[in-house]
């Protein structure tokens, strides 16, 4: 056993401490040390007991919370990597599924496996771990420094337009030109991953929508204003001109109502992706006539939850890519610095937040 500081929560339950705790060691041969742990909805869900499916590890009355990290090697018996080498660990662990077989757990086909800090495994927010070298991806580009850490977050959003690419395929989605020019998407919400979505829909070719019901500070005007993307702040403004149609969407909110809103507004062969979770987000209603709306224009609606290697490797791309295009904006992102022990900032935004992180160095 080895003693940590760690965050922990008691899943499904909630609740969120900082404490020293005792865990089990394990036999990975890379040795870390965090070096910033992102904050998201799915900890702070955690934390306020809003979703079910969070349990502890078996053998534990707790939850070391945390799955968004970059980390630092201190040690290593893996050929892969060496002392000083900046690595990003992966969160979902494979069953025995097929799918988890191929290497692809995202798309778990009974159920049997485990996320970090969410399901089953303890978490990275802790001051030191050891992992196998196979659930370690190293970040190459040195330049990104502390825009790392938003691998985890930007591989869901790699993994989600992957959903879009192969359900496009059923119909031919472009223009006459064979692009997206001219083709709309709406990003529901304002956090760190709508950010990142909105950016990759900029890189498709998508004009890109992003929409809250509040409005949005400085800093995320300026990351709008930089990356071309439109914000709507739906409490004081309509959220695009005139009678457009939306070609995308993707929420990031989990909110039933807010997606129904907009889904009237899709056109035909739209495609609705559903990728944020808010399991105590009030109930809405779908109508028959929504469902002929859906039925009559073709529309897909798809969920999309996690990744794989492949998707963090095309995360790093993308973040250097845009790294280099726009130097310093990716890390204006990281709005809040915490140290270690701070515990307000899971029940309670931060004003302003795009994303808060532990720094533990």
């Amino acid at each position: 056993m080895t003693a940590v500081n760690a965050y922990i929560t008691n899943a499904p339950g909630g609740g969120i401490k900082y404490e020293k705790v005792e865990i089990k060691d394990s036999p990975g041969n890379v040795s870390l040390k965090p070096l910033m742990t992102g904050i998201c909805g799915t900890d702070r869900g955690m934390v306020n007991g809003a979703l079910s499916f969070a349990y502890n590890p078996e053998g534990y009355d707790f939850l070391v919370i945390g799955h968004e990290s970059l980390c630092v090697v201190t040690d290593s018996k893996s050929e892969k990597f060496k002392k000083g080498d900046m690595v990003v660990p992966i969160v979902r662990r494979p069953g025995d599924c097929p799918n988890c077989r191929i290497g692809r757990p995202d798309n778990c086909s009974d159920g049997n496996k485990h996320e970090a800090g969410i399901t089953g495994l303890h978490g990275f927010m802790r001051d030191s771990f050891n992992e196998f070298d196979y659930n370690l991806v190293r970040v190459q580009d040195s330049d990104l420094g502390e825009v790392a850490v938003l691998t985890e977050p930007m591989k869901n959003v790699v993994k989600a337009f992957e959903v879009f690419d192969r359900v496009r395929s059923r119909f031919i989605y472009e223009n006459v030109y064979s692009t997206f020019d001219g083709k709309n998407a709406l990003i529901i919400g304002t956090g760190s991953e709508a950010f990142l979505y909105s950016f990759l829909a900029r890189d498709y070719g998508f004009n890109t929508f992003m929409v809250n019901r509040h409005p949005i500070d400085q800093i995320p005007t300026e990351l709008c204003n930089t990356f071309g993307v439109n914000f709507r702040d739906t409490s004081k403004e309509p959220e695009f001109p005139g009678d457009m149609k939306l070609d995308l969407i993707v929420d990031t909110s989990g909110d039933p109502a807010t997606i129904f809103r907009f889904l009237r507004k899709m056109n035909h062969n739209g495609i609705l992706i559903l990728f944020g979770t808010n399991g105590k987000a009030p109930q809405a209603g779908l109508s028959g006539e929504d469902i002929d709306f859906i039925v009559e224009r073709n529309i897909t609606i798809a969920g999309s939850v996690d990744a794989a290697e492949v998707h963090y490797l095309k995360a790093l791309d993308y973040l250097s890519k845009w790294n280099r295009l726009h130097r310093g904006m990716l890390n204006r992102m990281i709005t809040n610095k915490f140290a270690p022990g701070e515990l307000g900032l899971f029940s309670k935004k931060p004003q302003g937040e795009i994303k808060s992180v532990i720094k533990w160095d």
